[in-house]
């Protein structure tokens, strides 16, 4: 696992309009550009925030990248709390 990576990921994602597009056109696609392994494309394109944030990546990422989908920020806060979204 690279947090880094998955960091970068997510920062790219929020900095970026055409980078969003490409993702929400094909996150298969956009997520080879990174060196991640299958685990980790499948927590990204899954928006699996909770496991991501687990695995050290920044909170302020995760949410920005939930947020960014269009995902309530009530939503974000019961995952983040291991409750039922």
């Amino acid at each position: 696992m690279s947090r880094n990576t998955l960091e970068k990921v997510l920062y790219d994602l929020s900095a970026s309009g055409a980078n969003k597009k490409k993702f929400a056109d094909d996150p298969e696609a956009f997520l080879r550009r990174y060196q991640l392994d299958d685990r980790e494309r499948a927590l990204v394109r899954e928006y699996r925030v909770r496991e991501l944030a687990d695995l050290g990546v920044n909170t302020m990422l995760t949410w920005g990248f939930w947020l960014q989908a269009g995902r309530s920020n009530r939503d974000y806060m019961k995952i983040m709390k291991r409750e039922e979204a």
